[in-house]
């Protein structure tokens, strides 16, 4: 690219951090115009395992919107999750508040990871920390996938080297009304 820019030919891709850095904004920057919104979702191709969740209402509410942005996820009447996700100096890292009904951290919670470098606005893949693969050793394959377009969020799941898999898909056409706060939060 040098070369051919030294030689007088144009050379219009960013640097790779550059390209990288813009991704990660934008991707942020779409969830973020939902902030206050709330969502019904779906199971796509629910696994037996999760039959609770695939008959349960399933809502996200867009709650938090500064450096980081918190996505509490409501199954039915659950509302111990809240995704996190946070800008870093090379992407994006994604985390999974997981709370008790009185407020204080379960034992599994504050897993996840950091985007890879082929995130773009619309989606952003994150692979299984360190700290996810003590935590949860079955877990250490971890690769979680959250997309945003105009009209769907999705979120989901591959547990690499399994067939452990969630797919959970969000209408961003149909607000609903927002749910009580997730557990921990005012």
């Amino acid at each position: 690219m040098a070369l051919l820019a030294a030689a007088g030919f144009a050379t219009s891709a960013a640097p790779a951090a550059a390209q990288s850095a813009e991704a990660s904004n934008a991707f942020l920057t779409a969830i973020r115009a939902h902030c206050g919104k709330a969502y019904e979702g779906r199971m796509v191709n629910p696994m037996p395992g999760d039959s609770v969740m695939a008959r349960a209402r399933l809502v996200m509410h867009v709650r938090e919107c500064g450096d980081t942005v918190r996505v509490p996820f409501h199954v039915g009447e659950d509302r111990s999750r809240t995704w996190v996700l946070t800008r870093t100096s090379t992407g994006v890292r994604l985390k999974h508040d997981h709370r008790h009904a009185d407020g204080k951290p379960d034992s599994v919670t504050q897993y996840g990871g950091d985007s890879r470098a082929t995130g773009t606005a619309a989606q952003m893949e994150f692979a299984a920390d360190a700290y996810t693969a003590n935590l949860i050793p079955a877990a250490r394959t971890n690769v979680w996938t959250v997309e945003i377009s105009a009209t769907q969020f999705a979120y989901r799941l591959r547990r690499e080297g399994t067939d452990r898999r969630v797919n959970v898909v969000f209408d961003l056409t149909k607000p609903v009304p927002a749910p009580p706060a997730p557990w921990g939060s005012k």
